[in-house]
Protein backbone atom coordinates (compact mmCIF):
# COMPACT_ATOMS: atom_id res chain seq x y z
CA UNK A 1 0.00 0.00 0.00
CA UNK A 2 2.85 2.13 1.19
CA UNK A 3 4.56 1.39 -2.60
CA UNK A 4 1.34 2.71 -4.28
CA UNK A 5 0.51 6.02 -2.37
CA UNK A 6 4.80 6.82 -2.92
CA UNK A 7 4.51 5.93 -7.32
CA UNK A 8 1.07 8.34 -6.87
CA UNK A 9 2.67 11.17 -5.29
CA UNK A 10 5.25 11.94 -8.04
CA UNK A 11 1.63 12.55 -10.16
CA UNK A 12 0.03 15.03 -7.59
CA UNK A 13 1.29 18.64 -7.14
CA UNK A 14 0.05 19.90 -3.76
CA UNK A 15 -0.66 23.94 -3.66
CA UNK A 16 2.83 25.66 -2.02
CA UNK A 17 2.24 27.89 0.72
CA UNK A 18 4.76 30.33 -0.15
CA UNK A 19 5.11 32.53 -2.85
CA UNK A 20 7.06 31.03 -5.56
CA UNK A 21 7.58 30.97 -9.78
CA UNK A 22 4.01 30.96 -11.65
CA UNK A 23 3.62 27.82 -13.02
CA UNK A 24 3.15 27.99 -16.67
CA UNK A 25 0.72 25.53 -18.35
CA UNK A 26 0.69 24.19 -21.19
CA UNK A 27 -2.42 24.29 -23.55
CA UNK A 28 -2.93 21.40 -25.84
CA UNK A 29 -3.46 22.20 -29.55
CA UNK A 30 -7.24 22.03 -30.56
CA UNK A 31 -8.05 19.39 -32.77
CA UNK A 32 -10.20 20.64 -35.93
CA UNK A 33 -13.52 19.72 -35.71
CA UNK A 34 -15.16 18.09 -39.12
CA UNK A 35 -18.84 20.06 -39.45
CA UNK A 36 -20.84 17.49 -41.74
CA UNK A 37 -24.01 18.84 -43.28
CA UNK A 38 -26.46 16.63 -45.32
CA UNK A 39 -27.16 18.45 -48.67
CA UNK A 40 -30.77 17.30 -49.98
CA UNK A 41 -34.53 16.75 -48.74
CA UNK A 42 -35.16 15.81 -45.47
CA UNK A 43 -37.15 12.46 -46.28
CA UNK A 44 -39.70 10.75 -44.15
CA UNK A 45 -39.14 9.47 -40.66
CA UNK A 46 -35.99 11.71 -40.15
CA UNK A 47 -35.81 14.31 -37.78
CA UNK A 48 -38.51 16.85 -38.58
CA UNK A 49 -41.64 14.62 -38.42
CA UNK A 50 -43.31 15.55 -41.42
CA UNK A 51 -44.44 13.40 -44.46
CA UNK A 52 -43.17 14.20 -47.60
CA UNK A 53 -45.72 15.63 -50.17
CA UNK A 54 -44.83 13.16 -52.75
CA UNK A 55 -45.87 10.16 -49.87
CA UNK A 56 -49.37 11.85 -49.47
CA UNK A 57 -49.42 12.40 -52.65
CA UNK A 58 -48.94 9.12 -53.99
CA UNK A 59 -51.55 7.69 -51.02
CA UNK A 60 -54.33 10.18 -52.40
CA UNK A 61 -54.03 8.51 -55.45
CA UNK A 62 -54.04 4.91 -54.32
CA UNK A 63 -57.64 5.87 -52.59
CA UNK A 64 -58.72 7.56 -56.03
CA UNK A 65 -57.74 4.85 -57.86
CA UNK A 66 -59.21 1.89 -55.64
CA UNK A 67 -62.79 3.97 -55.68
CA UNK A 68 -62.50 4.48 -59.73
CA UNK A 69 -62.17 0.75 -59.67
CA UNK A 70 -64.79 -0.13 -57.10
CA UNK A 71 -67.63 1.73 -59.46
CA UNK A 72 -66.00 0.41 -62.37
CA UNK A 73 -66.70 -2.86 -61.21
CA UNK A 74 -70.09 -2.23 -59.82
CA UNK A 75 -71.33 -0.63 -62.81
CA UNK A 76 -69.99 -3.57 -65.03
CA UNK A 77 -72.04 -5.88 -62.37
CA UNK A 78 -75.11 -4.17 -62.53
CA UNK A 79 -74.67 -3.79 -66.63
CA UNK A 80 -74.49 -7.68 -66.75
CA UNK A 81 -77.86 -8.13 -63.97
CA UNK A 82 -79.28 -5.85 -66.16
CA UNK A 83 -79.63 -2.85 -63.23
CA UNK A 84 -79.99 0.57 -64.83
CA UNK A 85 -80.74 4.22 -63.84
CA UNK A 86 -83.96 4.99 -63.74
CA UNK A 87 -85.41 8.39 -65.91
CA UNK A 88 -86.28 11.31 -64.30
CA UNK A 89 -89.84 11.62 -64.13
CA UNK A 90 -90.31 8.15 -63.72
CA UNK A 91 -93.89 6.46 -61.56
CA UNK A 92 -93.34 2.98 -63.12
CA UNK A 93 -93.75 0.52 -66.38
CA UNK A 94 -96.98 1.01 -68.08
CA UNK A 95 -99.66 -1.41 -68.34
CA UNK A 96 -103.06 -2.18 -70.23
CA UNK A 97 -105.48 -4.45 -71.31
CA UNK A 98 -108.68 -4.21 -73.59
CA UNK A 99 -110.11 -1.63 -76.00
CA UNK A 100 -108.34 1.73 -75.83
CA UNK A 101 -110.99 3.99 -76.49
CA UNK A 102 -113.36 5.32 -74.13
CA UNK A 103 -113.14 5.65 -70.13
CA UNK A 104 -110.43 3.50 -68.78
CA UNK A 105 -110.43 1.79 -65.81
CA UNK A 106 -107.44 2.93 -63.15
CA UNK A 107 -106.28 -0.07 -61.50
CA UNK A 108 -103.96 0.48 -58.54
CA UNK A 109 -101.74 -2.79 -57.02
CA UNK A 110 -98.73 -4.17 -56.52
CA UNK A 111 -97.56 -7.54 -58.56
CA UNK A 112 -99.84 -9.02 -55.94
CA UNK A 113 -103.26 -7.82 -57.81
CA UNK A 114 -101.70 -8.20 -61.73
CA UNK A 115 -100.93 -12.18 -60.25
CA UNK A 116 -104.23 -12.37 -58.72
CA UNK A 117 -106.60 -11.89 -61.77
CA UNK A 118 -106.90 -12.63 -65.36
CA UNK A 119 -106.77 -9.08 -66.40
CA UNK A 120 -108.04 -9.51 -69.85
CA UNK A 121 -111.54 -11.22 -68.72
CA UNK A 122 -111.81 -8.52 -66.08
CA UNK A 123 -111.81 -5.91 -69.46
CA UNK A 124 -114.44 -7.89 -71.03
CA UNK A 125 -116.37 -8.14 -67.80
CA UNK A 126 -116.67 -3.88 -67.08
CA UNK A 127 -116.42 -3.26 -70.71
CA UNK A 128 -113.93 -0.90 -70.87
CA UNK A 129 -109.82 -1.08 -70.66
CA UNK A 130 -108.14 -1.20 -67.89
CA UNK A 131 -104.63 0.94 -67.05
CA UNK A 132 -102.05 0.66 -64.51
CA UNK A 133 -98.17 0.79 -63.86
CA UNK A 134 -95.92 -1.73 -62.25
CA UNK A 135 -93.52 -1.03 -59.58
CA UNK A 136 -91.57 -3.62 -57.34
CA UNK A 137 -92.59 -3.93 -54.52
CA UNK A 138 -95.09 -0.80 -54.77
CA UNK A 139 -98.16 0.10 -52.29
CA UNK A 140 -100.50 3.03 -51.93
CA UNK A 141 -97.63 5.99 -51.58
CA UNK A 142 -96.39 5.12 -55.21
CA UNK A 143 -99.87 4.18 -56.59
CA UNK A 144 -101.09 7.81 -55.30
CA UNK A 145 -98.69 9.21 -58.06
CA UNK A 146 -100.64 6.73 -60.69
CA UNK A 147 -103.95 8.08 -59.91
CA UNK A 148 -102.67 11.45 -60.38
CA UNK A 149 -102.19 10.85 -64.43
CA UNK A 150 -105.69 9.16 -64.55
CA UNK A 151 -107.82 11.90 -63.01
CA UNK A 152 -110.92 11.14 -65.94
CA UNK A 153 -110.96 6.98 -64.80
CA UNK A 154 -114.69 6.55 -63.67
CA UNK A 155 -113.92 3.21 -62.34
CA UNK A 156 -110.77 2.30 -59.70
CA UNK A 157 -109.89 -0.90 -58.63
CA UNK A 158 -107.29 -1.01 -55.82
CA UNK A 159 -105.74 -3.94 -54.68
CA UNK A 160 -104.26 -4.56 -50.75
CA UNK A 161 -102.93 -7.24 -48.61
CA UNK A 162 -101.22 -7.64 -45.32
CA UNK A 163 -98.09 -7.56 -47.87
CA UNK A 164 -98.94 -4.28 -49.88
CA UNK A 165 -99.79 -2.29 -46.37
CA UNK A 166 -97.47 -3.28 -44.71
CA UNK A 167 -96.33 0.12 -43.18
CA UNK A 168 -92.44 -1.67 -42.74
CA UNK A 169 -92.21 -3.20 -46.17
CA UNK A 170 -90.77 -0.28 -48.19
CA UNK A 171 -90.48 -1.03 -52.06
CA UNK A 172 -86.90 -0.35 -53.43
CA UNK A 173 -88.04 2.31 -56.16
CA UNK A 174 -90.47 4.02 -53.98
CA UNK A 175 -87.53 7.69 -53.19
CA UNK A 176 -87.61 7.46 -57.42
CA UNK A 177 -91.64 7.70 -58.02
CA UNK A 178 -92.25 9.73 -54.30
CA UNK A 179 -91.93 13.20 -54.15
CA UNK A 180 -89.50 13.85 -51.16
CA UNK A 181 -91.99 16.62 -49.76
CA UNK A 182 -94.84 14.34 -49.75
CA UNK A 183 -92.53 12.08 -47.80
CA UNK A 184 -91.70 14.57 -44.94
CA UNK A 185 -95.61 15.96 -45.08
CA UNK A 186 -96.60 12.57 -44.25
CA UNK A 187 -94.19 11.32 -41.53
CA UNK A 188 -94.54 14.48 -39.80
CA UNK A 189 -98.59 14.03 -39.74
CA UNK A 190 -98.88 10.26 -39.05
CA UNK A 191 -96.41 10.43 -36.09
CA UNK A 192 -94.60 7.60 -38.06
CA UNK A 193 -91.73 6.15 -35.59
CA UNK A 194 -87.95 7.24 -36.11
CA UNK A 195 -86.64 4.06 -36.82
CA UNK A 196 -88.98 3.90 -40.12
CA UNK A 197 -88.41 7.92 -40.81
CA UNK A 198 -84.53 7.17 -40.75
CA UNK A 199 -85.30 3.87 -43.09
CA UNK A 200 -87.35 6.06 -45.76
CA UNK A 201 -85.50 9.29 -45.72
CA UNK A 202 -82.43 7.12 -46.14
CA UNK A 203 -83.84 5.73 -49.15
CA UNK A 204 -83.74 9.20 -50.82
CA UNK A 205 -79.52 9.29 -50.19
CA UNK A 206 -79.35 5.61 -51.77
CA UNK A 207 -81.13 7.26 -54.40
CA UNK A 208 -78.00 9.42 -55.48
CA UNK A 209 -75.30 6.78 -54.04
CA UNK A 210 -76.76 4.17 -56.62
CA UNK A 211 -75.71 6.92 -59.26
CA UNK A 212 -72.36 5.94 -59.10
CA UNK A 213 -73.09 2.10 -57.58
CA UNK A 214 -75.85 0.94 -59.06
CA UNK A 215 -76.46 -2.72 -56.95
CA UNK A 216 -76.22 -0.32 -54.07
CA UNK A 217 -78.73 -1.61 -51.56
CA UNK A 218 -79.86 -4.46 -53.70
CA UNK A 219 -77.64 -7.25 -52.06
CA UNK A 220 -80.81 -10.38 -52.70
CA UNK A 221 -81.36 -9.01 -56.37
CA UNK A 222 -77.40 -9.18 -57.13
CA UNK A 223 -77.72 -12.91 -55.05
CA UNK A 224 -80.53 -14.05 -57.66
CA UNK A 225 -78.67 -12.55 -60.71
CA UNK A 226 -75.56 -14.22 -59.94
CA UNK A 227 -77.07 -17.74 -59.88
CA UNK A 228 -79.66 -16.76 -62.81
CA UNK A 229 -75.96 -15.90 -64.75
CA UNK A 230 -74.49 -19.34 -63.25
CA UNK A 231 -77.49 -21.63 -63.61
CA UNK A 232 -77.47 -20.00 -67.65
CA UNK A 233 -73.95 -20.76 -68.12
CA UNK A 234 -74.49 -24.52 -66.51
CA UNK A 235 -77.31 -25.16 -68.69
CA UNK A 236 -79.91 -25.02 -66.05
CA UNK A 237 -82.02 -22.49 -65.83
CA UNK A 238 -85.31 -24.70 -66.05
CA UNK A 239 -84.11 -25.90 -62.90
CA UNK A 240 -83.75 -22.51 -61.94
CA UNK A 241 -87.53 -21.00 -63.19
CA UNK A 242 -88.59 -24.33 -61.08
CA UNK A 243 -87.44 -23.96 -58.10
CA UNK A 244 -87.00 -20.23 -57.47
CA UNK A 245 -90.66 -19.79 -58.85
CA UNK A 246 -89.69 -17.36 -61.61
CA UNK A 247 -92.56 -16.12 -63.68
CA UNK A 248 -92.35 -15.11 -67.28
CA UNK A 249 -94.61 -12.19 -68.19
CA UNK A 250 -95.27 -11.08 -71.79
CA UNK A 251 -93.41 -7.44 -72.30
CA UNK A 252 -95.17 -4.35 -72.10
CA UNK A 253 -97.72 -2.87 -72.24
CA UNK A 254 -99.29 -5.79 -71.84
CA UNK A 255 -101.73 -6.20 -68.32
CA UNK A 256 -100.75 -10.11 -67.78
CA UNK A 257 -99.54 -11.91 -65.34
CA UNK A 258 -98.63 -14.85 -67.52
CA UNK A 259 -98.45 -18.67 -66.90
CA UNK A 260 -96.98 -19.78 -64.46
CA UNK A 261 -98.02 -23.90 -63.30
CA UNK A 262 -95.10 -24.08 -59.97
CA UNK A 263 -95.70 -24.04 -56.69
CA UNK A 264 -94.87 -23.22 -53.02
CA UNK A 265 -96.01 -26.80 -52.17
CA UNK A 266 -92.93 -27.97 -54.44
CA UNK A 267 -90.13 -26.13 -52.53
CA UNK A 268 -87.73 -27.63 -50.55
CA UNK A 269 -87.63 -26.98 -47.18
CA UNK A 270 -84.49 -25.12 -47.45
CA UNK A 271 -85.78 -22.66 -50.16
CA UNK A 272 -88.48 -21.83 -48.26
CA UNK A 273 -86.83 -21.36 -45.23
CA UNK A 274 -84.63 -18.63 -47.33
CA UNK A 275 -87.53 -17.08 -49.10
CA UNK A 276 -88.80 -16.18 -45.56
CA UNK A 277 -85.74 -15.47 -44.03
CA UNK A 278 -85.73 -12.84 -47.54
CA UNK A 279 -89.75 -11.52 -46.19
CA UNK A 280 -88.21 -11.04 -42.27
CA UNK A 281 -85.10 -9.21 -43.29
CA UNK A 282 -87.54 -6.64 -45.52
CA UNK A 283 -90.41 -5.88 -43.25
CA UNK A 284 -88.07 -6.23 -40.20
CA UNK A 285 -90.40 -9.27 -38.66
CA UNK A 286 -92.97 -7.06 -38.19
CA UNK A 287 -96.58 -6.06 -39.99
CA UNK A 288 -97.64 -2.52 -38.95
CA UNK A 289 -100.86 -0.81 -40.73
CA UNK A 290 -100.88 2.31 -38.91
CA UNK A 291 -99.13 5.32 -38.76
CA UNK A 292 -97.58 5.61 -41.27
CA UNK A 293 -96.79 6.84 -45.13
CA UNK A 294 -99.13 4.28 -46.50
CA UNK A 295 -102.21 4.45 -44.47
CA UNK A 296 -102.34 8.29 -45.77
CA UNK A 297 -101.77 7.74 -48.71
CA UNK A 298 -104.48 4.91 -48.83
CA UNK A 299 -107.04 7.36 -47.86
CA UNK A 300 -106.44 9.82 -50.05
CA UNK A 301 -106.47 7.48 -52.99
CA UNK A 302 -110.02 6.60 -51.83
CA UNK A 303 -111.46 9.71 -51.35
CA UNK A 304 -110.01 11.06 -54.65
CA UNK A 305 -111.23 7.75 -56.47
CA UNK A 306 -115.09 8.28 -55.00
CA UNK A 307 -115.27 11.62 -56.98
CA UNK A 308 -114.12 9.86 -59.92
CA UNK A 309 -116.85 7.27 -59.99
CA UNK A 310 -116.86 3.74 -59.19
CA UNK A 311 -114.60 1.96 -56.19
CA UNK A 312 -113.63 -1.75 -56.32
CA UNK A 313 -111.52 -2.60 -53.45
CA UNK A 314 -109.79 -6.22 -53.71
CA UNK A 315 -108.20 -8.11 -50.61
CA UNK A 316 -105.96 -10.25 -51.84
CA UNK A 317 -104.76 -13.41 -49.73
CA UNK A 318 -100.82 -14.76 -49.32
CA UNK A 319 -99.89 -17.97 -49.17
CA UNK A 320 -100.45 -20.32 -45.83
CA UNK A 321 -96.61 -20.35 -45.11
CA UNK A 322 -96.58 -16.36 -44.92
CA UNK A 323 -99.53 -16.14 -42.59
CA UNK A 324 -97.58 -18.94 -40.28
CA UNK A 325 -94.37 -17.28 -40.12
CA UNK A 326 -95.25 -13.62 -39.49
CA UNK A 327 -98.95 -13.08 -38.69
CA UNK A 328 -100.89 -13.65 -35.43
CA UNK A 329 -104.22 -12.36 -34.15
CA UNK A 330 -103.02 -9.20 -33.43
CA UNK A 331 -101.80 -8.59 -36.51
CA UNK A 332 -104.99 -10.34 -38.12
CA UNK A 333 -107.28 -7.53 -35.81
CA UNK A 334 -104.98 -4.63 -36.95
CA UNK A 335 -105.49 -5.39 -40.80
CA UNK A 336 -109.20 -5.64 -39.90
CA UNK A 337 -109.15 -1.94 -38.76
CA UNK A 338 -107.42 -0.79 -41.90
CA UNK A 339 -109.81 -2.25 -43.82
CA UNK A 340 -112.56 -1.48 -41.83
CA UNK A 341 -111.56 2.35 -42.03
CA UNK A 342 -111.63 1.89 -45.58
CA UNK A 343 -115.11 1.27 -45.58
CA UNK A 344 -115.88 4.31 -43.62
CA UNK A 345 -114.09 6.31 -46.61
CA UNK A 346 -115.94 5.25 -49.23
CA UNK A 347 -118.81 2.88 -47.51
CA UNK A 348 -120.73 2.59 -51.33
CA UNK A 349 -117.45 0.99 -52.65
CA UNK A 350 -117.42 -2.97 -54.04
CA UNK A 351 -115.25 -4.40 -51.20
CA UNK A 352 -114.37 -8.22 -52.90
CA UNK A 353 -112.18 -10.45 -50.23
CA UNK A 354 -110.95 -12.66 -52.10
CA UNK A 355 -108.35 -13.12 -48.94
CA UNK A 356 -111.80 -15.25 -47.25
CA UNK A 357 -112.19 -17.69 -50.19
CA UNK A 358 -112.01 -21.07 -48.67
CA UNK A 359 -108.64 -22.87 -49.31
CA UNK A 360 -107.15 -19.56 -51.08
CA UNK A 361 -103.95 -20.10 -49.03
CA UNK A 362 -103.07 -23.04 -50.02
CA UNK A 363 -99.34 -23.05 -51.26
CA UNK A 364 -100.49 -25.36 -54.31
CA UNK A 365 -101.93 -21.34 -55.46
CA UNK A 366 -99.04 -19.56 -54.95
CA UNK A 367 -95.86 -19.57 -57.21
CA UNK A 368 -94.31 -17.75 -54.59
CA UNK A 369 -94.93 -16.27 -50.97
CA UNK A 370 -97.24 -13.47 -52.08
CA UNK A 371 -97.66 -14.10 -55.69
CA UNK A 372 -100.72 -16.56 -57.46
CA UNK A 373 -100.03 -19.47 -59.83
CA UNK A 374 -102.21 -19.43 -62.92
CA UNK A 375 -104.36 -22.51 -60.76
CA UNK A 376 -104.79 -19.47 -57.93
CA UNK A 377 -106.05 -16.84 -60.51
CA UNK A 378 -108.26 -19.21 -62.06
CA UNK A 379 -110.00 -19.29 -58.79
CA UNK A 380 -109.60 -15.37 -57.99
CA UNK A 381 -110.61 -14.56 -61.08
CA UNK A 382 -114.31 -16.53 -60.78
CA UNK A 383 -115.01 -15.05 -57.86
CA UNK A 384 -114.14 -11.43 -58.71
CA UNK A 385 -116.30 -11.60 -61.14
CA UNK A 386 -119.19 -13.01 -59.70
CA UNK A 387 -118.69 -10.40 -56.87
CA UNK A 388 -118.35 -7.57 -58.49
CA UNK A 389 -121.43 -8.20 -60.84
CA UNK A 390 -123.48 -8.43 -57.60
CA UNK A 391 -122.00 -5.36 -56.29
CA UNK A 392 -119.95 -7.17 -53.40
CA UNK A 393 -123.38 -7.47 -51.15
CA UNK A 394 -123.26 -11.63 -51.26
CA UNK A 395 -120.34 -13.00 -49.06
CA UNK A 396 -117.46 -14.60 -50.46
CA UNK A 397 -118.47 -18.19 -49.12
CA UNK A 398 -121.54 -17.71 -51.19
CA UNK A 399 -120.44 -16.52 -54.02
CA UNK A 400 -117.79 -19.13 -54.84
CA UNK A 401 -119.09 -22.19 -52.95
CA UNK A 402 -119.55 -23.29 -56.81
CA UNK A 403 -116.11 -22.34 -58.11
CA UNK A 404 -113.86 -24.98 -56.17
CA UNK A 405 -110.79 -25.61 -57.98
CA UNK A 406 -107.74 -27.71 -56.83
CA UNK A 407 -104.34 -26.76 -57.06
CA UNK A 408 -102.92 -28.71 -59.72
CA UNK A 409 -105.76 -28.94 -62.29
Amino acid sequence: MLQIQSFAAKFVMRPSSTPGPSTVVEQMPKTKTLDYRVVGRQTSGSGGGGTSPYRRLRATALVLLSFLLAVAADDLLGLRLGFSQLPAGFIGIYRRVGPESGPQVFCAGSSLTVSALSWSEVSEALGQGIETWGVGGSSPDIWEEWQKHRPLSNVTIIGVSVYDLNEMHLADARADVVPLSRTVDDLWASHTDSALSHRILTQYALKYVRLLFPTAGNADKVLVGVRSEVAVYLGRQASLAEHEGVVLQPPPPILDAGESTSSVSEWSSAHLMRRLAVLRAENRGRHEFFNGPKNSAFHRMLSRARQQGRVIVVVLPVSRPYRQEFLDESTDAAFEKAIGQTMVIVPEATLVRLDRLPGISDPGYFFDLAHMNSFGRRLATQAFLMEVSNGGSQRMSDATSSASISPGK
